[in-house]
This record gives C-alpha cells, sequence and structure tokens, in this order.
C-alpha cells in the first residue's frame, strides 16, 4: 500500500512547489473589467482602468514575493475596485453601481478628473517650452 501513496505524495510535493503560488490564486479583476467594458468608455478611461489593474497585477506578485500571503492581495483588490470606479463618470458608475455616488466616491471621481488635467496641463506646458527653446 505504501508503494503506491509514496510516489503520490512525491508527485504532490513536487506540484506544490513547481506551480508559482500566484496561479492559484482568486484574482477577480478581468471580471470587473469586463464588466467595466460594458459602460462605453472612452479611450483615456480604459488606460486609467488598465493600469489600475497592471498595478494590482503587481501587487499580486509583490505579495507572494515578500511572502505576505494571499490576503493582503485579496485585501487590495477592494482598493482596486474603488479606484476603478473612480474613472467613471456619474452617468457609468450608476449605471455600474445602481445607486448615485456617496461624497467619498465623488472625492475619487474629482481627483481623477483633477489629475488627468494636470497632466494634460504639464504635456502643453512642455510642448511650449520646447517651441520656445
Amino acid at each position: 500500500m505504501s508503494r503506491f501513496w509514496i510516489p503520490v505524495a512525491a508527485l504532490a510535493f513536487f506540484a506544490a512547489f513547481a506551480a508559482p503560488a500566484a496561479r492559484a490564486c482568486d484574482d477577480q479583476t478581468d471580471q470587473m473589467v469586463a464588466k467595466l467594458r460594458k459602460l462605453d468608455l472612452n479611450t483615456d478611461q480604459m488606460k486609467a482602468i488598465f493600469a489600475l489593474q497592471n498595478e494590482h497585477k503587481a501587487f499580486i506578485a509583490k505579495s507572494h514575493k515578500e511572502g505576505l500571503g494571499c490576503r493582503a492581495h485579496e485585501d487590495h483588490q477592494a482598493v482596486f475596485e474603488k479606484a476603478a470606479f473612480g474613472v467613471l463618470d456619474d452617468t457609468q458608475f450608476k449605471k455600474a453601481a445602481g445607486r448615485d455616488r456617496t461624497e467619498v466616491e465623488s472625492l475619487r471621481y474629482q481627483n481623477y478628473m483633477l489629475k488627468a488635467e494636470l497632466d494634460r496641463v504639464k504635456a502643453e506646458l512642455a510642448e511650449l517650452k520646447k517651441k520656445s527653446a
């Protein structure tokens, strides 16, 4: 009987350590992005959401590399969702969430809009400096 279980145990041990730990994790950002894509987002919104998703996936890899465990990136999932919903305008948000924004959610959207405007102004300023030089 042990002749059967020793190879099975060895194979299970090898499989457990040979496969990356992140493969077994439950990352639901792809479903969230698919849900948000149905909202007719503009290009800048899609870029922002994909950037947030890439940051989240990097956090998953970091949490496993540093031994923080799955709980750390499972908790970070909520951070990703809040940030992704912060990219949506009011009508898109209401369509996705089924309710109006809270004050905190409105501030998150305003911060997103201000950052986008600031980035645009910085790009214009850099272009003007380049032309004048």
